[in-house]
């Protein structure tokens, strides 16, 4: 019982320690393999191999090599990549593909953009039925350019597909990818944030992720560093996560190859002073995420803060469409599993009646899913010293443990954590500082091996994903650790990799050379 296997724990709210000057990470004590180690053992499919599943793994592997097309220099200003856009399972499976290029006064042609997808061997290329959606992006003082989505629709349930994009009758692009999995399948996704800040850790992990051949890939914040911008994301993003090859000193091939989603952190938000940054706040255009949150008030309460310049606002909004600003809470389901994504900036009051009332009627709805993740930027629980007094999303957590949450994920604490499944009953709300007392409960029995079903919800911090680490020096004395924590690593980036098999969840955790750094099994 839930009363045997729980130790109540009274929370003491520490004082706000002074930051380090230098995050830089130490070398790591264990022997890591070469960068070429072998890749991840294959995902489990036990459910079905004897099923569908192998009858159309069979059929993939007779599908002809993808099409290679070069596009055209000039055209693109961001290549073609995947995104969820506003599909569901109410219709056939769709994804979104975006891109951008030169707006048409700079002489390039972009009148006449089609797209087309292929579904299996034999297959014929088939139009998509919707003319693309065309969004302007005029920010001040740059060149205009003009962003684009179309819906490839009509896909199969967890099959590949090949996709193209043609200008004038002539491929411009192809790629190929794989739609969302069914309800009955295995599958694989990968977790990571604070991520593009232009370093040799986000390039190893992104090539690091490649090779793990997940299903999707979710980014838990800090996107792009350090203001979010435009400009940042064609710089540090884009060619690493959308790079024409695989290798470590890159990136990967992920953008136009596997879906990808993320949830808004501080880096990404904060930077709304558009007089000074014309170009921040990109998050609202360069992703395309369900548009199923809650509907923000008219007064601008729980959204992003923007000043600076009416004609910079403008161009956010034109350039956002639907998605702005709406877009930064949502949730979504894949395979088995309900996902509830949260923006947990300073902005937002999760205490508010209308927001509150959304994400349990959220919840509430996604009982039937075998497994329930939430993820949001800002972690209610690590043990790191930056960052230690922003807990003001642990006000969530009674609601969490309501509605049977499995895993919580989060970003923001430049490094990875796991806590004890544990309870918490908040005493009071979020000082001025952003703090919450309260208990917390541990779930001490629970392992990960042996007893793989936890009383309570998981909190992992997997925010190693390419900024500077946090605090390597505490790695080795668990005597700084707080009591909630049960593994904690930061002289490396790395990542997590979960594998869904039915009832059966297995978490890794991956350096960004490779090595092994934590594994844990959870089981229905």
């Amino acid at each position: 019982m839930l009363s045997r296997r729980l130790f109540p724990i009274t929370v003491f709210v520490f004082a706000a320690l002074p930051l380090l000057t230098g995050c830089s990470a130490t070398t790591p004590s264990f022997n890591t393999p070469p960068l070429n180690a072998p890749a991840l053992a294959p995902r489990a499919n036990s459910r079905t191999s004897k099923g569908a599943e192998a009858a159309r793994r069979s059929a993939e592997t007779k599908l002809p090599a993808p099409e290679n097309v070069t596009p055209p220099k000039g055209l693109f200003t961001v290549e073609p990549y995947l995104q969820w856009g506003n599909g569901d399972r109410t219709n056939a499976e769709s994804v979104t593909l975006c891109w951008q290029t030169p707006d048409e006064a700079s002489g390039v042609k972009t009148d006449r953009f089609v797209s087309e997808i292929r579904v299996g061997a034999n297959g014929s290329w088939q139009k998509s039925e919707a003319a693309p959606v065309v969004l302007p992006l005029e920010i001040p003082n740059e060149a205009p350019q003009t962003i684009w989505k179309s819906t490839l629709g009509g896909l199969t349930a967890g099959s590949l597909f090949d996709y193209r994009l043609l200008q004038d009758g002539k491929p411009v692009f192809a790629g190929r990818a794989r739609a969302r999995r069914g309800a009955n399948e295995p599958y694989r996704f990968a977790v990571f944030g604070d991520c593009a800040a232009g370093t040799i850790g986000q390039k190893r992990i992104a090539f690091q992720t490649f090779r793990a051949e997940p299903d999707f890939v979710f980014i838990t914040g800090d996107i792009v560093y350090d203001r979010g911008r435009a400009s940042e994301y064609r710089e540090k993003f884009f060619p690493v996560y959308n790079a024409e090859k695989a290798d470590p000193a890159v990136g990967a091939p992920l953008l136009r190859s596997t879906m990808l989603l993320a949830v808004i952190g501080n880096h990404d938000a904060d930077y709304g002073n558009l007089g000074k940054w014309p170009d921040g706040l990109a998050y609202f255009y360069y992703w395309n995420p369900p548009l199923n949150g809650p509907t923000l008030a008219a007064d601008g309460r729980n959204a992003p803060k923007t000043s600076g310049s009416a004609a910079a606002e403008k161009a956010l909004a034109a350039a956002g469409g639907e998605n702005y600003p709406r877009s930064a809470s949502y949730s979504f389901d894949y395979g088995n599993s309900h996902w509830t994504v949260l923006d947990s900036n300073y902005y937002v009051d999760w205490n508010n009646q209308e927001m509150r009332a959304w994400l349990e009627k959220d919840l509430a709805n996604a009982q039937k899913a075998t497994w329930r993740f939430v993820a949001f930027h800002i972690p209610p629980f690590h043990s790191s010293r930056e960052h230690r007094n922003e807990q003001w999303m642990r006000s969530l957590c009674p609601l969490f443990e309501k509605y049977k949450v499995d895993v919580v994920w989060t970003g923001h604490v430049h490094n990875y954590q796991r806590s004890y499944p544990m309870t918490f009953v908040p005493t009071g709300e979020p000082d001025r500082e952003g703090r919450v007392e309260g208990t917390w409960t541990l779930d001490q029995e629970f392992d990960g091996d042996k007893n793989t079903r936890p009383a309570a919800p998981i909190y992992v911090v997997t925010g190693g994903g390419g900024a500077p680490l946090y605090n390597p020096d505490i790695q080795q004395k668990p005597s700084d650790w707080q009591p909630f924590t049960k593994k904690y690593v930061a002289d490396t980036h790395s990542l997590t990799v979960v594998d869904v098999d039915g009832t059966k969840l297995s978490v890794r955790q991956i350096s960004e050379k490779g090595k092994e750094l934590d594994r844990f099994v959870l089981t229905k």
